[in-house]
Formats: C-alpha cells, sequence, structure tokens
C-alpha cells in the first residue's frame, strides 16, 4: 500500500482510539501488516530498493534518488494531512498523528533496515515481508482498489465515532 493509505488508516484506527495515543500507536502500526496482506499496487521507486537482499548503503546523490526521496516524502505528508483532516478533533490531534505515523513506520523502518539488517530490524522485516501479499494490482485498478479501501475504512471509522 502506499503510505496515504496506510496514514488513512492508521488515522481512522486511532479516531477511535481518541485519548488513548499509546494505544493508538501500536493499533496504527498493527494495521500496517494487516493491510499489507491485502493485495495493492506500489509505485515504483528508481533508486531506493527494498526487498530480501536489498542493500542501500552505497545510494548516492542523484535525481532518482531525490525524485524517490520526494515522491516518498510527499506520499506521506499527503497522507498525514489526509489523516488529520478527516479525524482529527482538538481532543483528538495527537492520538490520530499518532495512529498515522505509527502506521507509515514499518515502511520506513523496512528502508532502515536495508542500512541495518541486524536485529530486531531484521525480525520485523522478515515478519513484513512473510505477510506482505505476493500479488500486485496494477493500473487503474491498483490506485483505484486504494482509494476505495481507504474511503471504506474512513467512513466505517466516522460512523462509529
Amino acid at each position: 500500500m502506499i503510505l496515504s493509505t496506510h496514514a488513512v488508516v492508521g488515522g481512522a484506527v486511532a479516531s477511535l482510539l481518541p485519548s488513548h495515543p499509546a494505544a493508538a500507536a501500536i493499533a496504527g502500526f498493527a494495521s500496517h501488516f494487516a493491510i499489507d496482506a491485502i493485495p495493492h499496487w506500489d509505485y515504483p521507486l528508481r533508486s531506493i530498493r527494498l526487498g530480501k537482499g536489498a542493500n542501500n548503503r552505497r545510494l548516492s546523490v542523484s535525481t532518482a534518488t531525490l525524485t524517490d526521496f520526494a515522491m516518498v516524502g510527499f506520499d506521506a505528508c499527503a497522507g498525514l494531512g489526509l489523516a488529520l483532516w478527516m479525524f482529527a478533533t482538538e481532543g483528538s490531534f495527537w492520538a490520530i498523528a499518532i495512529g498515522a505515523f505509527s502506521a507509515m513506520l514499518p515502511d520506513a523502518l523496512q528502508f532502515v533496515h536495508t542500512l541495518y539488517p541486524h536485529g530486531l530490524l531484521h525480525a520485523l522485516q522478515r515478519f513484513h515481508w512473510w505477510i506482505h501479499s505476493k500479488r500486485a494490482l496494477t493500473g487503474v485498478f491498483g490506485v483505484g482498489s486504494q482509494l476505495a479501501f481507504a474511503g471504506m475504512i474512513a467512513v466505517l471509522a466516522r460512523s462509529f465515532q
């Protein structure tokens, strides 16, 4: 899933726990793995490598690298903004932000794992790749399915508030 989808789902889950930021963090983090098990589309990265055996220790500054980081950064910021816009209230702002951020965190840790593939990061990465759907969706259907999924989760979460 793209980071925006993870953030919206993490924010939706956190909206059900507005006075419990620690629970929102745990639920957001867990939601990442639950929805990564669903077949989905991921945008391609040109320079950053993820997956089994990926090694970004020699990643150089290039147009492709800067483009990848800009795309990932925009995706993360858009997702966080959407989650806050859809779910945050005066009393739940931090819980929503924490839930959305925590839902995106496993993908950042995936990158960190390519730099330092040891210990807990290695175990988390193995779990991440085990649970991640092996079936990829493509094209308009791949993007549309994530929009529809995030929208459905948002509507469900709003109906429980």
